[in-house]
């Protein structure tokens, strides 16, 4: 469970980016954080990845209050978490096979495991036919089920995706929200982060509101919006299933 209990973050300037926020989002779950420009979304997804601090208050991963997470142990924290951009976060330099195998290596994967799961991750993402294709040559939305296969190099327990729809069409968008709700599918916990209110309302799940740095409503879906959204799920499990010719600690205890 991820648990914000009071959360306070006010900057030198004097401008409170997040005030008092309170609320918490179980295992399994998935979650809309929608909100305009300046409504404290960017803030509230830094200091959940520990790039900001809270002023007060604090924010529980599993019962562990992550403000006495030491600077050095956050990267343990953070491969908890996988992030999904809204910018590619891809080498341009490097094929889409080594994107991934240069992810891999940075979290110790060595020698066949790295490879296998390198392959692994791509045929999730239905882009083993492309992995020899730099960034460039693919198309926004092949871009971005990239960015979540980098993302899922850690088997993190949370994908945070932010803005993960703005730059593509519709289609696109539920394609890779259709990716997200699968991998929610099997046991991870997804945050959506989005100016989008009707997407996030069309795919029928719990949508939180931020105005000011304040929970303004929090909306749980109604039966209808989930039964659309496991239809949703169905198309996309349907149109990028790998086919059979390619299948072959966090230190919390200081006070």
């Amino acid at each position: 469970m991820i648990e914000f209990v009071n959360v306070v973050k006010k900057y030198p300037n004097g401008t409170v980016a997040i005030n008092e926020l309170s609320f918490s989002v179980d295992d399994g779950e998935v979650v809309f954080i929608h909100g305009k420009t300046d409504s404290g979304k960017t803030t509230l997804r830094k200091l959940m990845l520990l790039e900001e601090r809270v002023t007060s208050g604090d924010i529980y991963f599993d019962d562990i209050p992550i403000s006495r997470i030491r600077t050095g142990k956050i990267y343990r924290h953070r491969r908890k978490i996988g992030v999904v951009f809204r910018e590619s976060r891809l080498f341009v330099h490097k094929t889409l096979y080594d994107n991934l195998i240069f992810v891999l290596r940075a979290v110790d994967y060595r020698g066949k495991a790295l490879k296998e799961r390198a392959r692994k991750l791509l045929e999730l993402a239905g882009l083993w036919e492309e992995r020899k294709k730099y960034p460039e040559m693919l198309t926004p939305t092949e871009r971005q089920r990239a960015e979540i296969a980098r993302a899922l190099a850690t088997d993190p327990k949370i994908i945070i995706a932010d803005e993960p729809t703005a730059s593509l069409d519709t289609k696109g968008g539920l394609e890779i929200l259709g990716m997200l709700m699968k991998l929610n599918s099997e046991g991870k916990t997804v945050i959506i982060f989005t100016k989008d209110e009707e997407l996030s309302q069309q795919f029928g799940k719990r949508m939180i509101t931020l105005d000011f740095g304040e929970v303004v409503s929090d909306t749980a879906p109604t039966v209808s919006e989930k039964e659309e959204t496991e239809n949703s799920e169905t198309e996309y499990n349907t149109e990028n299933e790998p086919s059979e010719e390619t299948k072959d600690d966090v230190d919390g205890s200081e006070k």
